[in-house]
């Protein structure tokens, strides 16, 4: 009962936070208001280190969606992770309060904080079951994730030779812009996302919805001003473009369910990076908002139906599912805000995000690649809610009362907040295109179902992608490496290396204790000579 209080006041906190940042937010967006606080540590050769906190509507509303989405899934992983939900407890507080901490911080150094501390926390939860699978999926995620803090270490290091840490005062982006790339899970460091499933299902639902995925997105699109007129934002759309098509084949051709989410949050990862890419950082923000509340529910459904089938994730083995009649919409809600069915939440953010396209650079045809991924979305949407519609009889228990309570909240959320924060944050764009244009991409709703039978014609192209471009295969030589330092360890730190240290200790005892033994003798030859020098 204890424990539930603590779960309890928590959630409620969070909910208030919420809120409050939610309104806060309203406010800002109509007075324009910024508020700019800058704190000062130490100073160091004349050096002042300062901590800088920046609050407009973007970052209160995004902290907004985080403590919502946060405080739901404190209620839910109370009931899912039963007995051992007091260690989960404190690691998710401290996960949320490092996000907290990078998304209110400009600087450089606060970002590296925020940034350490959630590859920190995101290790230990990813561990959080043991065994070896996770153990190497947890090493996979640390140490993809810490070269992107070395990224971000080395601007600092950049940055300090002028006394400064705002990231829009330096003119050296490209750290900063692969220290993104390894945070989001672009090509060619999208491989540790998928195996980050190892950690339990109500964390995931937070790591890729709101927090630490998101993260290297949101930053890209507070600086976005640093480097829109480089050359990076090509390799950033070609990296964006690649990990849609990735993602989108292997989903298409995974049996796991958590996994298959996963992909569909790297493919999303990739549709914001490439509407950036091509000039519009509001529109991309507003669809991190609203993938952040449907991936949140499509998660938490997911994990509610492990939870009732006592760990059951394999969809061959799903069919006519016996759940709550609740769940089961919650379910079709999540993946209809994911394909971006007209006026779902999902359809404001992508069909903004397709008509934008057609008008940029790359022209109509660079649209109609988007579309041929699109497609790919849809497809892998259209198969789960297959494979939960047909199949083998299965009989699942009834889920608790608290997680249908925190789903249906969130799929409420997921109705209406959507069309809220469009008319809040979206600006107005005025695009007249051709009825045949607009209905585009209801026929390519209709055509991508036809993915999957096509891809079963190319088994070795499918083969190529799902290891991400050998990135998986590669990431498996961790453990190669492992038992590697093992029989160095055995061979030479335990075996002849050791013996060898054993006898030089032998050795130099005695060559010591000689000379302590003989050093009196020494002592008093040389008092003799001294004296006879004297005289």
């Amino acid at each position: 009962m204890k424990m539930l209080s603590k779960f309890e006041f928590l959630s409620f906190f969070l909910m208030v936070g919420s809120i409050l940042s939610f309104m806060f937010s309203s406010m800002f967006i109509s007075q324009n208001l910024i508020y700019f606080y800058e704190i000062e540590l130490f100073n160091m050769n004349s050096v002042a280190f300062t901590y800088i906190i920046y609050l407009d509507w973007m970052s209160v509303m995004f902290s907004s969606i985080v403590l919502m989405i946060s405080s739901l899934i404190l209620v839910y992983s109370k009931v899912y992770m039963g007995k051992e939900c007091h260690q989960f407890l404190w690691l998710t507080v401290l996960f949320i309060f490092f996000m907290i901490i990078m998304i209110f911080s400009p600087s450089s150094l606060g970002v590296l904080l925020g940034w350490d501390g959630l590859g920190m926390i995101s290790y230990c939860l990813v561990i959080y079951y043991k065994s070896a699978s996770s153990y190497n999926s947890g090493f996979i995620t640390a140490a993809t994730n810490r070269l992107g803090d070395s990224m971000l270490m080395l601007s600092v290091a950049w940055f300090s030779l002028s006394g400064l840490f705002i990231f829009f005062e330096s003119s050296m982006i490209i750290f900063f812009i692969l220290a993104c790339m390894t945070k989001s899970a672009q090509v060619p460091f999208n491989s540790w996302l998928p195996l980050a499933m190892a950690a339990p299902t109500p964390i995931s639902s937070l790591v890729h919805s709101s927090t630490l995925v998101t993260a290297g997105v949101y930053l890209l699109i507070r600086f976005y001003f640093c480097y829109s007129g480089t050359f990076l934002i090509t390799i950033l759309l070609i990296s964006s473009f690649l990990t849609i098509f990735i993602a989108g084949v292997s989903a298409l051709q995974e049996f796991d369910m958590k996994r298959v989410v996963a992909l569909s949050t790297l493919g999303q990862l990739g549709f914001m990076i490439l509407i950036l890419c091509v000039g519009y950082p509001y529109i991309a923000f507003f669809h991190l908002l609203v993938h952040a509340l449907f991936k949140a529910l499509l998660f938490m459904c997911a994990g509610s139906i492990i939870h009732s089938s006592m760990g059951l994730q394999d969809l061959r083995k799903m069919g006519s599912l016996n759940l709550d009649l609740l769940v089961k919409s919650c379910v079709n809600i999540s993946l209809l805000n994911l394909m971006g069915l007209p006026f779902s939440s999902g359809f404001y953010s992508k069909d903004a995000l397709i008509e934008l396209t057609y008008f940029n650079f790359g022209g109509v045809g660079l649209g109609v690649l988007l579309l041929i991924l699109i497609s790919m979305t849809i497809a892998y949407s259209m198969r789960l809610i297959i494979y939960f519609s047909l199949g083998s009889w299965i009989l699942f228990m009834e889920s608790s009362l608290k997680m249908t309570f925190s789903i249906i909240i969130l799929s409420l959320l997921n109705i209406f907040l959507g069309v809220y924060m469009n008319w809040m944050i979206q600006e107005l764009y005025l695009i007249c295109i051709s009825i045949m244009v607009k209905l585009m991409p209801l026929f390519i709703i209709m055509m991508g179902v036809c993915w999957h039978a096509t891809l079963k014609l190319m088994k070795p192209v499918t083969w190529f992608v799902m290891g991400m471009l050998f990135m998986t295969n590669l990431t498996k030589m961790t453990s190669y490496l492992i038992m590697l330092s093992l029989m160095i360890l055995k061979v030479v730190d335990q075996g002849w290396f050791e013996s060898f240290i054993y006898n030089l200790k032998i050795s130099t005892s005695k060559a010591s204790y000689y000379l302590y033994k003989h050093s009196f003798s020494y002592i008093s030859i040389g008092s003799m000579l001294l004296i006879i020098s004297f005289l």
